[in-house]
């Protein structure tokens, strides 16, 4: 397997691995700080794959693959931000910095969207 396919494995994986993490945030019965936390850990990955994306140039070289993964990353982020608010909103748990986190995050993948 050459490095491109590898490099596109790796990214629908890491696309796989971030939805996980959204469905665990959004899970029933989970604490509002055990969701922030994933929530966290959910942007950190997004954050490092974007890195990973730059310093490599796949964009350049794999631009379908990178372009459906920011998508991706994109609607997990919407559905998000839907969640966050309503914990905030129900629980009166100011998740204020994670909602902006988020929408930051999703403006950036719609600007690098646009400029591919």
């Amino acid at each position: 397997m050459n490095y491109l396919c590898r490099a596109g494995a790796y990214l629908n994986s890491v696309t796989a691995i971030v939805s996980s993490l959204c469905d665990m945030a959004m899970s029933n019965g989970v604490d509002v700080e055990m969701q922030y936390n994933v929530i966290i850990t959910l942007l950190e990955l997004e954050q490092a794959t974007t890195e990973f994306i730059d310093c490599t140039g796949l964009d350049a070289e794999i631009p379908n693959v990178v372009r459906i993964s920011r998508c991706k990353f994109i609607r997990i982020n919407e559905r998000l931000i839907a969640h966050a608010e309503k914990i905030q909103s129900q629980c009166g748990v100011n998740f204020s910095n994670v909602i902006t986190a988020l929408k930051l995050e999703t403006d950036t993948l719609k600007e690098e969207i646009r400029l591919s």
